[in-house]
């Protein structure tokens, strides 16, 4: 049941930042998150996954695959934050996949957001549609299973 309303509420998470890009709604959900968290002591282990998106964002935002009207948003840092909780939770389900089916959702299911978000205004990708989302699913083939692996070892379980 937690793992379903977890995926629900970071569905409702992901459009509340992409579509309003305001921090208030987003903080107050992450406080939701850890009032009724079943693994709240757990959670904050997730903190560098969260920065290591971050950092990749950060990274290819400079590189220029991603454009923002003003800098980085924090929103984006704070939808992260949410991203980062739901491989522990509502995700949860992707860790026992081999690699190459969790390589399969992370290229569907990383470039569609990205594109989503840009035809959402959230976004603008100044290489082009087809370019950014070839590129952005080459990227997260690759960084959904590390992200995944990650978040297991920061969790100390097993996969």
């Amino acid at each position: 049941m937690w793992q379903s309303a977890h995926l629900l509420g970071f569905n409702l998470y992901w459009l509340l930042a992409v579509k309003w890009q305001q921090p208030g709604p987003l903080l107050l959900m992450l406080l939701l998150h850890f009032l009724f968290s079943p693994r709240r002591r757990q959670d904050w282990r997730l903190i560098p996954v969260a920065l290591a998106g971050c950092l990749l964002d950060g990274l290819l935002w400079r590189l220029g695959l991603f454009q923002f009207p003003a800098g980085f948003p924090l929103w984006l840092l704070l939808l992260w934050c949410g991203f980062a909780l739901t491989l522990s939770h509502g995700l949860r389900w992707l860790r026992p996949l081999p690699r190459w089916q969790q390589a399969l959702f992370g290229m569907v299911g990383g470039a569609s957001s990205y594109v989503a978000g840009a035809a959402m205004g959230a976004v603008h990708l100044p290489w082009g549609i087809w370019i950014s989302t070839v590129l952005l699913a080459v990227i997260w083939m690759g960084w959904l299973p590390v992200l995944l692996w990650v978040t297991v070892t920061l969790e100390g379980e097993s996969r």
